[in-house]
């Protein structure tokens, strides 16, 4: 059970990430192109090999990974939970001095106003389902402001 919790974390925490702009490729994952078919067919691969790999061939109609993150369906009440909220992050806005002279406003997330995510919590998740909702919700959100730290990071 303790595993199967870390696993839909770790899930949670990509889907964040892949919200919040940090966009992390599979570290195994490689694409499949008409070239690796080729080599199949070069080297003699069975035709059902070659059938199983050109199945995985990206179909140019479809949207691109970039646009697209897959959800496991054990997750889609916490990611819909989450998308719902998104209007509801808190900000904190200073000034930073510009070489030009001046300032520049500078605008960060801190958090999500947690009034309105125990609103809608109580509004749409079932009493059973709440804590671990907000539990789930918190991961995420702790995700999301982890890689807005990195985005920055790597601005600088």
């Amino acid at each position: 059970m303790a595993a199967q919790l870390r696993r839909q974390a770790k899930k949670l925490i990509e889907a964040a990430r892949w919200w919040a702009g940090v966009r992390t490729p599979d570290a195994g994952a490689f694409d499949v192109d008409e070239s690796i078919v080729e080599a199949m067919q070069a080297w003699g691969a069975p035709p059902e090999d070659i059938a199983k790999v050109r199945a995985q061939l990206p179909d140019p109609d479809a949207r691109s990974l970039d646009e697209t993150f897959p959800v496991h369906a054990d997750n889609v009440p916490v990611i819909e939970a989450f998308r719902a909220l998104q209007t509801q992050w808190l900000y904190v806005t200073s000034f930073v001095g510009v070489p030009s002279g001046g300032f520049s406003p500078v605008s960060q997330r801190v958090g999500i106003n947690y009034a309105a995510l125990i609103a809608w919590v109580q509004q749409h998740a079932r009493p059973r389902r709440r804590r671990a909702l907000i539990a789930d919700l918190r991961v995420m959100e702790t995700a999301v402001l982890i890689a807005d730290q990195e985005l920055r990071k790597e601005k600088e």
